[in-house]
């Protein structure tokens, strides 16, 4: 019995031996696979893109197969990893490649799985000890698996990948715009509109300037609801900051919708006050004080109608100062790039009875007619 127990020892003994010895040609073999390919990545023996990215991801691959097998226990049951330094050495270049080679492989329509999976390679190699000193670059890849996911509509995957990238300051403003895609797509109900609410509104807080930001909100109250109100929104953002000029604009576009044109102009002037340099603000202002001396026109004359006496001037000051600021959206924009300023500066000037001025715009005015009749 002592005996048998003996000889199973000894086998049990040779076999560690035998696997320890083919652990170590293992690493061997990967790490000479390794140096091969990151050989010729040194060398640029290939110009060939798509060959040259292939070849970094099978660096990544073997280095890191070889540091498994590379960190397996040898016959005294030690760990020697005796090509640690070289698979370090080779990985501090290869390792952020991966990044570039997810980029570029996805822009092939046939090789956008192997972009997908380069990046994932990317998020996985950096898990190893071998990468811990090279600078972090996860919010980075993991930023782009999302939108790659994004745009193959795989909301989930997406979703997954940009909250890992939102972790990561660089990434996180990016990812955070993915991920309000991801639960746009996804509403279903009221509390999975809340919670898109909320994250829209937290985007457009740390960027009142950013237009996609504004058109999402936008979007968001096309139908607004008692629970869901455009103006609430507005009037909390001015409660928080009344120095931006977006809500200011948002406020008289909605005024002005609305045709209440006083708090429109008192909006936009607000907004002009800001930035006194943004034309369509300036042309809005002009518009609305337009349509409120036509309200006061109409007013005046159903007055005179009753025989009550009353001036012209209750509406004339105020196309006085619509042509104002009319006058100086035309000196600012006078190609008409941004805004039609045409139209309302001659309803401006026939109201005031300048007929001089009214004439000069008069081919202008007949000119638009004809391109809008055509």
């Amino acid at each position: 019995m002592r005996r048998l127990l003996t000889l199973f020892l000894c086998a049990l003994f040779c076999i560690q031996i035998v696997e320890a010895q083919d652990m170590h040609k293992q690493a061997e073999s990967f790490n000479r696979l390794a140096r091969n390919a990151f050989s010729k990545i040194e060398k640029q023996s290939d110009r060939d893109s798509i060959t040259i990215f292939k070849t970094v991801v099978d660096g990544v691959e073997y280095s890191l197969k070889c540091d498994e097998f590379d960190r397996m226990p040898n016959r005294k049951g030690k760990i020697l990893p005796e090509y640690e330094e070289e698979n370090k050495k080779r990985l501090a270049i290869l390792h952020p490649m991966l990044i570039d080679a997810g980029k570029y492989f996805y822009k092939k329509p046939y090789l956008k799985q192997e972009g997908i999976d380069a990046l994932k390679l990317y998020l996985e190699t950096r898990k190893s000890p071998l990468v811990k000193d090279n600078i972090d670059e996860s919010g980075v890849a993991a930023y782009y698996l999302a939108y790659f996911y994004l745009k193959s509509r795989n909301l989930k995957m997406a979703n997954e990948y940009a909250d890992i990238a939102m972790q990561y300051d660089e990434s996180a403003q990016a990812s955070a715009e993915i991920k309000a895609q991801c639960m746009h797509d996804q509403m279903v109900n009221a509390e999975d509109s809340l919670r898109y609410l909320s994250v829209i509104q937290r985007l457009y807080r740390s960027d009142p300037t950013n237009e996609t930001y504004f058109s999402w909100i936008m979007k968001f109250y096309q139908n607004p609801t008692p629970r869901f109100n455009l103006e609430d929104f507005v009037d909390d953002c001015l409660e928080n900051n009344t120095n931006s000029i977006v809500p200011w604009i948002l406020k008289g576009e909605i005024a002005m919708r609305a045709e209440r044109w006083e708090e429109a102009i008192d909006a936009y002037r607000q907004a002009d006050e800001i930035d006194p340099s943004n034309i369509p603000v300036a042309y809005n202002i002009g518009v609305c004080l337009n349509s409120l001396g036509m309200v006061l026109r109409d007013s005046v004359l159903a007055k005179r109608k009753k025989g009550d006496n009353v001036s012209d001037n209750e509406f004339m000051t105020v196309f006085a100062q619509a042509r104002t600021y009319l006058e100086r959206v035309r000196a600012k924009d006078p190609r008409r790039n941004k805004v039609d300023w045409v139209a309302p500066l001659y309803l401006t000037y026939t109201i005031l009875n300048d007929k001089i001025k009214a004439e000069e715009l008069e081919p202008l005015v007949t000119k638009y007619q004809k391109s809008e009749n055509d």
